[in-house]
């Protein structure tokens, strides 16, 4: 009688704590290797982002809540760009050889309680979203493609330009002997646990409708990301890495119709939209892994420079829709623009770095049915980075996207 009267006092708490809530299951996103088989012409499915929990919680008056259990896991590609022993930034003919990228698996559980407040009576969303989250992310380093392919290792024997001069012998990452100030991911035998609490809010007053083609209005998001040492991030017993970096970094994007016309289905015939986005991080610690730094520069990719700010503006052009609602082909030409500066993370030594860039190009996407995107472009990039310069660059390939 004692175990049947527990059960039933564990449903009835249950059931006082979801209220009417309403469960669900989602694909939040899905990521893409570009490099998976045929280098620039293939983009390949890595990885996937699933959502898992309750809204309509009924905890607060006017507020909906969601609690949720978000879970994130795939491959990420990688390239060493700081010499691992200072910090200072290797030679453009180093970074950009194939040799030294590597990948990661990655896995990453986060628990999210989330509010939202305020109706927003120009959409069916709510005007302000926040949003507490405990974040667990393990990584594990290896080999890329390309160099198992070439029969070649650079995790198992890169070779430390410092010491090529005494004998070119190498410095092994995985022997569990080393620790490298600039890769303390991928320092002894490659694995990696960060954990991290986080705060974000997001104020979204953007109208969407048609499959997000006819979109106007203002949407931003910040977020303080916290993963110090001492959040079990030094456990040298278990993991050969360290983790302990600070993050707070925000995005503004606008949008404006210049120009729609439909037929007499609703289906787009042709429409013109302008899109500004503004992003600005700041990232800071001793030991900051790769996935911190969300920024990517064309060509040197992540820059793990303390201050990051970027500027991307695009005009699309959307035109008819055939087969299908959601069935369209469209492109758009942007100019994005950027800026790191700082002296770099996970560095002893290294001077203060300021990296400056201006990217003009074209991009042409077909739609089919809301899922596959096939897609072609082309940019320019020019740039004050000693290494890299001004350089033209290309892109094509398809993926599926929901």
């Amino acid at each position: 009688m004692r175990r049947r009267g527990l059960a039933a006092l564990l449903l009835l708490s249950t059931a006082a704590i979801l209220g009417a809530s309403t469960s669900f299951s989602a694909v939040a996103g899905m990521g893409h290797m570009s490099d998976f088989a045929f280098g620039n012409i293939t983009y390949f499915p890595i990885s996937a982002r699933l959502q898992q929990g309750a809204s309509d919680m009924g905890w607060f008056d006017g507020v909906d809540t969601t609690v949720m259990m978000d879970i994130s896991l795939g491959l990420a590609e990688r390239r060493l760009i700081q010499d691992p022993g200072t910090g200072a930034y290797l030679e453009d003919s180093q970074m950009d050889d194939a040799q030294y990228d590597y990948y990661s698996f990655y896995s990453q559980i986060s628990y999210v309680f989330r509010n939202a407040f305020f109706d927003n009576h120009r959409t069916d969303k709510r005007l302000l979203t926040v949003d507490a989250a405990v974040n667990v992310r393990f990584e594990q380093a290896f080999d890329s493609f390309p160099n198992i392919r070439a029969g070649r290792s650079f995790l198992d024997g890169y070779l430390n330009p410092s010491t090529a001069a005494d004998g070119d012998y190498p410095i092994r990452y995985w022997d569990g002997e080393q620790y490298f100030t600039a890769a303390p991911d991928i320092a002894g035998d490659a694995y990696m646990l960060s954990n991290s609490i986080s705060v974000s809010a997001t104020l979204d007053n953007m109208y969407q409708e048609r499959n997000k083609i006819y979109r106007e209005g203002l949407m931003g998001t910040a977020t303080l990301s916290l993963a110090p040492w001492w959040l079990f991030n030094d456990m040298d017993s278990l993991f050969d890495t360290r983790s302990d970096w600070y993050k707070l970094d925000a995005d503004v994007t606008w949008a404006k119709v210049l120009y729609n016309k439909e037929d007499w289905k609703r289906w787009n015939r042709f429409s013109l939209v302008i899109e500004d986005r503004l992003y600005t991080q700041l990232l800071l610690g001793s030991d900051v892994p790769k996935f911190a730094d969300t920024v990517s520069f064309p060509g040197i990719g992540y820059t793990n420079i303390p201050f990051t700010i970027q500027n991307q503006l695009r005009l699309y052009a959307y035109g008819p829709n055939f087969l299908s609602d959601n069935t369209i082909p469209y492109g758009y030409v942007f100019a994005n623009a950027g800026l790191a500066t700082g002296v770099p993370n996970n560095s002893n030594g290294a001077g203060w770095e300021n990296f400056l860039y201006l990217e003009l190009g074209l991009n042409v996407h077909l739609e089919v049915l809301g899922a596959l995107h096939v897609f072609a472009e082309v940019s320019y990039t020019f740039s004050n980075m000693t290494s890299y310069g001004n350089f033209f660059d290309w892109d094509l390939g398809c993926y599926v996207s929901f």
